[in-house]
């Protein structure tokens, strides 16, 4: 008989495939089609929830305050949403607006209820489902991949377009977070040779695949997070967030050094595009982080609670980036930088509350890793998030990374959690 908690599980990890062609469908036949598709296993993992708290009346007791956090940071997501109604922004209407605003809060809401049903079994791993979770995810790309099945998304012709995910690039952001975790929990590998084994074959494919999409700042920020963990210098290393919150301005400055080093012969024969120009620009994402930087020191407008979903259309911000582009309007153009979106659309309070989030996952989860424990693989997955969400829209509102990063939250926000025995 098949117990409840196992239902949330199996539900959860199924929800993440589902997500994944939710996406395919949304951009092949609208936007709120696909929301609804991506969010509906979420939705009912809540509902069966609901139904089940009617009968149990302990369970609000189980949440700690990190709880609240994440929710209001959810909050100003959604009221982006609303100020871009009432801002006119195209493409922003009630019913897409509510649904994007569901899309910000189920993943994150069912991870917290799966973790409350198993919370009592000291068996339970929520670090090893949500891997389970995202390597479906991955498994069900790679096999539509060679299905022939084509993306809908952002694509470019003759590298690996991953189909059922909203952009090429998080793809290489999912195999990222995969292939970390998945080298964290390589622990005892010489007791474990099979195993092993099968984990390297993991890590070879989760490899090929990176470079076939060919992301370069993904590649190399997984490459020096690589280097950090099978070297166990990450142990060791300090002051890792408070490098990371430096991602952007550091990328900026040093863009001619990243130019030197994507163009020495072992990268330039991985990467292959090393073109100064694109290099150096990050392929002109440096002119919309140029035009954020100018607002922020120059203008500031709403840069305390933001200008809604799409502000800087509100502001005009990217109006001349449109035009470098060759684009007829700015309205889709989006910052490439999950932080410079949330500045500009949920505004420096909502950045407070990332930066917060973003602090109490890291320090949990390096003392985990410290400790040898079940989590520890989950600090592999936050310290990849910890850079990418400076230079990539990819932990952002609908986007999966938002609905990963809260879910590696979620084990923080429920009281009483059995320890899992480490793996």
């Amino acid at each position: 008989m098949i117990r409840k908690s196992q239902l949330f599980t199996v539900l959860y990890i199924l929800a993440f495939p589902v997500f994944g062609y939710g996406n395919y469908y949304g951009l092949k036949n609208g936007l709120s089609k696909g929301f609804m598709l991506s969010v509906a296993p979420f939705v009912a993992i809540i509902l069966i929830h609901l139904v089940d708290a009617v009968y149990r009346r302990d369970m609000g007791r189980v949440l700690r305050p990190l709880w609240w956090l994440c929710m209001a940071y959810i909050a100003t997501l959604a009221i982006s949403q609303f100020v871009a109604l009432r801002n006119g922004i195209p493409g922003v209407q009630l019913g897409n607006a509510l649904l994007s605003c569901l899309l910000y809060a189920a993943p994150f809401i069912a991870s917290v209820i799966v973790i409350i049903h198993n919370r009592h079994d000291p068996a339970f791993d929520f670090g090893q489902v949500l891997f389970i979770a995202i390597g479906t995810l991955l498994a069900f790309n790679i096999l539509g991949y060679f299905a022939g099945f084509r993306s809908f998304g952002h694509s470019f012709e003759g590298r690996a377009n991953f189909p059922f995910l909203r952009g090429i690039y998080t793809g290489a952001h999912l195999l990222s977070i995969w292939a970390l975790m998945l080298l964290a929990r390589m622990r005892g590998a010489a007791r474990r040779p099979v195993a092993t084994a099968l984990a390297i074959a993991g890590l070879l494919i989760a490899l090929f695949f990176m470079l076939k999409i060919n992301s370069r700042l993904s590649t190399l920020i997984f490459m020096l997070l690589f280097a950090l963990f099978i070297t166990r210098a990450i142990k060791v290393a300090r002051g890792l967030y408070v490098i990371s919150l430096f991602t952007l301005p550091l990328l900026l400055s040093f863009s001619l050094l990243v130019y030197q080093v994507v163009s020495t012969p072992f990268f330039a024969s991985i990467l292959g595009r090393v073109s100064k120009e694109d290099v150096t620009s990050f392929n002109g994402r440096s002119y919309i982080w140029e035009a954020i930087g100018d607002w922020a020191f120059n203008d500031r407008t709403g840069i305390l609670f933001g200008n809604g979903y799409k502000g800087h259309y509100a502001l005009r911000l990217y109006d001349q980036v449109a035009v470098m582009w060759g684009e007829p309007h700015s309205y889709n153009i989006h910052s490439h930088s999950t932080f410079a979106e949330v500045l500009v659309s949920q505004g420096i309070v909502a950045v407070a509350l990332l930066y917060i989030l973003f602090y109490k996952g890291f320090t949990h989860y390096r003392r985990e890793y410290l400790q040898g424990t079940a989590q520890a693989p989950l600090f592999a997955g936050i310290s990849y998030l910890l850079f990418i969400w400076q230079i990539d829209i990819f932990c952002y509102g609908t986007d999966i990374g938002h609905s990963i990063f809260l879910a590696m939250l979620a084990p923080l926000c429920v009281r009483g959690l059995a320890q899992a025995p480490a793996s």
